[in-house]
């Protein structure tokens, strides 16, 4: 309800916030803290369901208790060298993802979380990552691989019927080759959405 004269609120530091932690779970100092779907902190991705919330302050052991009976304080925000492999100069200004509680990436998979973005190169196994917990999941469906086929001669787009009799299939060559160069510039436009919307 509205109201007319001035209020007190309370205010929380926004670069360090506390979450209870699920039952059975220990998350370490230092480490990539995720939060599940029924609001506990947790040390794992979990394809598809928790987000990236923040990097553990100090341990937090709640291995022998129920949900909630611990909480734990993560730090939200903040630039932090973080740990992974493969890395090089040109991934300055690349997104970046959580394959688990520890390891980072610049490239997407089923089990990646997107965490921040690279701010400074390090060396091949270290980035400073600028985190930013939008408490957003792993991808639900793990991307394929790219098709890989053989062009067609004249694309042709316009599909006719199927044949219905044997052999089934197209009714030209170019026609199959057509649909499958279509459904490999959507696997590549679709990860790059992906990527960018993450």
């Amino acid at each position: 309800m509205a109201v007319t004269e001035n209020q007190i609120v309370k205010r929380q530091d926004g670069t360090r916030r506390s979450y209870p932690v699920a039952a059975s779970v220990k998350i370490y100092e230092g480490t990539l803290v995720f939060l599940t779907a029924a609001g506990y902190a947790t040390d794992v991705t979990a394809t598809g369901v928790n987000g990236f919330v923040g990097i553990a302050v100090e341990q937090a052991d709640n291995s022998s208790g129920s949900a909630g009976d611990i909480v734990i304080e993560v730090w939200s925000e903040g630039d932090f060298e973080l740990t992974g492999t493969g890395f090089a100069q040109a991934d300055v200004g690349s997104k970046v993802y959580a394959e688990d509680n520890y390891t980072i990436g610049v490239s997407i998979s089923s089990a990646s979380v997107p965490i921040g973005m690279v701010t400074k190169y390090v060396s091949s196994t270290k980035l400073i990552v600028s985190i930013d917990p939008v408490n957003v999941g792993a991808l639900p469906v793990a991307a394929l691989t790219t098709i890989t086929h053989t062009a067609p001669g004249t694309p042709d787009y316009a599909l006719q019927d199927l044949t219905s009799s044997t052999p089934f299939g197209f009714a030209t060559k170019d026609e199959g080759n057509s649909l499958l160069s279509v459904v490999k510039n959507l696997q590549i436009r679709v990860l790059d959405l992906e990527t960018r919307a993450s």
